[in-house]
């Protein structure tokens, strides 16, 4: 997903996994390393958020806002 924030800033939000079965996927974590490098390559920021940070969703919603903040403050 790519958004147009204010400020003609894009953002986009993937979800990436690079686990099989709870195991690690050296592929499958290739195939994101190699997405990023491509997203970077076009002119991209890529900032990345780690699934525990989303555990306590009030935390989360604190974290985003307060990202989001500073990403498009002046």
């Amino acid at each position: 997903m790519l958004e147009a924030l204010d400020g003609d800033v894009d953002a986009g939000v993937v979800e990436e996994h690079y686990s099989r079965d709870g195991k690690a996927a050296p592929d499958l974590y290739a195939d994101m390393v190699r997405e990023d490098r491509r997203i970077r390559l076009q002119g991209y920021e890529v900032y990345r958020f780690g699934g525990a940070e989303f555990v306590d969703p009030q935390a989360a919603k604190l974290m985003l806002s307060g990202f989001f903040d500073q990403l498009l403050a002046p």
